[in-house]
């Protein structure tokens, strides 16, 4: 009876050791790979308001920041001072200025993640990047397409879903993804969100 509490005793004592060094080793390791994490989500964000802005970011990681830095002026209007949307110029100084609203919509699985376009000047959409999700694979995941991105260039909203593969040019109709009609609509109200908050701003937010 001894024999065994002393084979428990070292059993758990074993167990609660190993569990002890793998908290730490996790611990450690989150704490290396934070900053690069950080560092990859700020260059993973430049990027897609460049691109939704309809701006080609450079390859290079030191590119693409020198570029947000000349074009992108960030502006908060979140009670935590977030940057919610980025005033994007230019690079040679012509054409229009561009709004890039980050914006999140509930799907399927989870949050989605995204950033939005719009040119305050004629009223009309740029493109959408997303930038996470948790949606179904060959499903709700399919908003990553680059078909699905592009659709919102050029038109004006509010929007209403049709069914995929309409391409319907009308400025208010955007494809919606077959099989995924949450996902879908989530998309669908983040973008008529914008919208409604880009029509409800006369003025495009003054540079910081």
């Amino acid at each position: 009876m001894k024999m065994r509490w002393h084979e428990s005793a070292r059993t758990v004592g074993f167990m609660g050791l190993l569990t002890l060094i793998l908290i730490s080793s996790v611990s450690a390791l989150h704490l290396a790979t934070a900053e690069r994490v950080q560092r990859n989500a700020e260059l993973y964000l430049r990027r897609a308001v460049l691109e939704a802005a309809g701006l080609a970011p450079p390859e290079a990681p030191a590119e693409v920041h020198a570029l947000f830095q000349q074009t992108v002026t960030a502006v908060s209007t979140a009670p935590d001072g977030a940057p919610d949307r980025f005033l994007v110029r230019a690079p040679d100084g012509g054409g229009d200025d561009v709004l890039v609203f980050k914006r999140s919509g509930r799907g399927l699985w989870g949050l989605i993640d995204a950033v939005v376009a719009y040119r305050p000047e004629t009223g009309v959409f740029g493109q959408i990047r997303l930038l996470a999700h948790n949606e179904t694979p060959g499903l709700g995941a399919r908003i990553e397409e680059p078909w699905f991105q592009r659709q919102t260039e050029g038109k004006t909203g509010p929007f209403v879903l049709q069914p995929e593969g309409s391409h319907s040019t009308a400025p208010t109709e955007i494809d919606a993804i077959t099989g995924a009609t949450i996902t879908s609509a989530a998309v669908r109200d983040m973008l008529n969100a914008v919208s409604r908050d880009a029509r409800q701003s006369k003025e495009p937010p003054t540079h910081e």
